[in-house]
């Protein structure tokens, strides 16, 4: 049975969370939860939960100082009422990240994701990572991929400079890396020089920008919805359109991208 510890300096968003969860995971075994960082990184420490959901704002240290002082194999899910942190999660070895006030569909997605994790060994989630990386290396030599030597590979491994013809990404979900094929990406997510790839099985990033992203795809494949986001056209279900808004819906996706007034065009005959 998984034990899990939350921390977080409100007691109504522990509750909230715990509440929540046990819906979506009710074989989960709760420890004694932690108002501030320094009481839950020496929690942690001392009872090695499997799994330690953090918020971002505690006092004394940030959830994601504690995941990164932590030497445990605990699976840390940092929770924060700010999507912008989506970045520093990933660079701090999180699992994922969960936004509040946290909704069911995202936070299923999410204990998914940890159940397959804790369902593996440590040296058998080790052998996938250099399988994925010699897999991609061997695409690489047929021409099909960038280079990545899976001897000096990291879960941040970056794309290098972007083929003509990219099939293959590398994207690194908490620490492991998934190799997503570009044309099972639903969309892409630009933040400086990562882009999210949110794909049917995969949320995760890419160090690498947007831009060489698409200048490797093929021009038919990807819409862009606004200066951040592309969608992919084979997941467009239906475009709505509210007052002066338009907005997509996604197949298997709860979520709907806003097309921006400059895109709106490119879906008008639709």
């Amino acid at each position: 049975m998984p034990r899990a510890l939350i921390a977080d300096d409100e007691p109504l968003m522990r509750s909230l969370l715990k509440e929540r969860l046990s819906q979506v995971w009710p074989e989960l075994s709760w420890l004694e939860d932690a108002e501030d960082g320094p009481t839950a990184l020496a929690r942690i420490e001392a009872l090695k939960p499997d799994l330690a959901f953090l918020d971002i704002r505690m006092p004394g240290m940030t959830g994601l100082e504690v995941a990164r002082a932590l030497t445990t194999r605990t699976r840390v899910v940092i929770v924060t009422a700010h999507d912008n942190h989506a970045i520093e999660a990933f660079e701090a070895n999180a699992v994922d990240y969960l936004l509040k006030p946290v909704d069911l569909p995202r936070l299923a997605r999410v204990v998914g994701k940890l159940r397959e994790q804790l369902s593996q060994d440590p040296h058998e989630e080790l052998d996938r990572l250099r399988e994925a990386l010699r897999t991609l290396s061997a695409a690489n030599a047929a021409g099909v991929t960038p280079h990545a030597d899976p001897d000096t590979a990291t879960p941040s491994t970056s794309l290098a400079a972007a083929p003509p013809a990219l099939d293959w990404l590398q994207v690194a979900v908490g620490q492991q890396i998934r190799l997503v094929h570009l044309e099972d990406v639903i969309y892409f997510e630009s933040d400086t020089k990562y882009t999210r790839v949110v794909a049917d099985d995969c949320d995760g990033l890419v160090r690498l920008p947007l831009k060489e992203i698409l200048d490797a795809a093929r021009p038919e494949l990807f819409l862009q919805t606004h200066r951040s986001v592309v969608v992919n056209r084979r997941y467009i279900r239906s475009i709505h359109r509210i007052d002066d808004r338009v907005e997509i819906e996604l197949k298997g996706r709860p979520e709907r991208l806003r097309v921006s007034a400059a895109n709106h065009g490119l879906f008008r005959a639709m």
